[in-house]
């Protein structure tokens, strides 16, 4: 696949990032979001090294990420519970 280098600004920051074609605009929103993150967190502890910043709005964004994966997952075996008794219903009206 054909690379792109592209240049996103994240607090203030430039950086050159080579990316697939097809994932450039992805990096974009990416760079976005981390930048909006990075910058409350420097709102309420202005004078916290940038680097803390970026770990503080990275534990942030992954705690947030984890959290919507372990929901996504309960949602699909609730979806699986809720196949399995349709199923079930299904059988039982083709026994009558």
């Amino acid at each position: 696949m054909e690379q792109e280098q592209i240049t996103v600004i994240i607090q203030d920051q430039e950086y050159k990032i080579k990316c697939e074609a097809d994932q450039v605009e992805l990096l974009q929103k990416s760079a976005m979001y981390l930048d909006i993150r990075m910058g409350e967190v420097k709102t309420l502890s202005p004078g916290m090294a940038k680097e803390k910043i970026a770990v503080m709005s990275a534990l942030n964004i992954v705690s947030k990420y984890l959290d919507q994966e372990e929901q996504v997952k309960e949602y699909s075996q609730a979806c699986d519970e809720i196949t399995i008794m349709s199923d079930s219903l299904r059988e039982y009206g083709q026994d009558k």
